[in-house]
């Protein structure tokens, strides 16, 4: 995921997640409330995060739970 736009992240976010590729885990919003976002991973996990990113219930992203970020097709967005 080196082609991407950041989004009020921090560099250090952004050097983490481009160093661990194998960090990203392949998500599904379930629920989206004042800068709430609730992720379903394909791994069964379900994590509440806090981030500004412009997702709808439904919409696949990745999210990197180390880096704490989010990204939605080529924007990354801090999640924490």
């Amino acid at each position: 995921m080196s082609d991407n736009t950041t989004t009020r992240i921090l560099a250090i976010q952004r050097v983490v997640a481009c160093a661990s590729p194998s960090g990203w885990l392949d998500a599904f919003v379930v629920s989206v409330a004042d800068g709430s976002v609730e992720v379903a991973t394909l791994t069964g996990s379900i994590e509440l995060l806090s981030t500004d990113a412009p997702v709808v219930v439904g919409e696949p992203v990745g999210y990197h739970p180390v880096a704490e970020v989010i990204a939605l097709g080529r924007e990354w967005y801090s999640a924490r």
